[in-house]
């Protein structure tokens, strides 16, 4: 668990806040609640980033929906920042905002970090 004094939201934009391992375990959709839909962009055992469409406050608890080809993990956690992100496509003529979300876990169960630990695997 992180204590208040090396929490990533007190860094500067642009420093690298990872205290873990990320990877990209490929496009994998996301639910952060029942209306907020995203994509996964990477993962680590003590926290994700997802694109969503829309801004979620820091501290807002969340509950991370992680859908596989063979397991489902639902993640606790909060959210820590949530900056805009434009996506631009190369065949559309207009940009569509959307945002990152950084979300760090809440302590897991065993179970929870070995699924995750599987995922992360796959990479």
């Amino acid at each position: 668990m992180m204590t208040q004094s090396d929490s990533p939201s007190d860094l500067r934009p642009g420093r690298d806040r990872r205290r873990a391992a990320r990877v990209q375990p490929g496009p994998l959709r996301v639910r952060l609640h029942r209306t907020c839909e995203g994509i996964l962009v990477d993962i680590s055992e003590t926290g994700a980033l997802v694109q969503v469409p829309s801004a979620l406050a820091a501290d807002k608890p969340v509950t991370l929906s992680l859908e596989s080809p063979d397991m489902l993990l639902r993640l606790p956690g909060r959210v820590v920042r949530s900056f805009p992100h434009q996506l631009e496509l190369a065949a559309a003529t207009l940009a569509r905002k959307e945002y990152k979300v950084a979300v760090e876990f809440s302590e897991l169960p065993r179970e929870q970090v070995d699924a995750l630990r599987r995922l992360m695997k796959k990479e």
